[in-house]
């Protein structure tokens, strides 16, 4: 979902759910293989009168965040989302 490919970004995003509940869980994957994942925000449950759901995280790497939505029913869902990369102006 998001990506940045410089340090010192902020990562913004929005979900929302149509129809029944999903679970999902958001995570920061840096570029480096040496790093480790970031759980931003462990798994749960979202329904659909929960309302769209905002986030964000700041990165200290290049990397990406993950939003992971499993369905566990038959049914079809929709999930709506949208992101922005925020890069940090420098202080001198």
């Amino acid at each position: 979902m998001g990506n940045t490919d410089e340090a010192d970004a902020t990562l913004v995003w929005d979900l929302t759910v149509l129809g029944w509940e999903v679970n999902y869980k958001e995570e920061f994957v840096p570029n480096d293989e040496g790093s480790y994942t970031i759980i931003v925000q462990k798994a749960k449950k979202m329904g659909s009168n929960q309302g769209p759901l905002r986030n964000t995280f700041r990165s200290n790497e290049p990397g990406k965040v993950v939003l992971t939505i499993e369905n566990t029913s038959s049914k079809k869902k929709k999930v709506l989302y949208r992101h922005k990369t925020k890069k940090q102006c420098p202080s001198f």
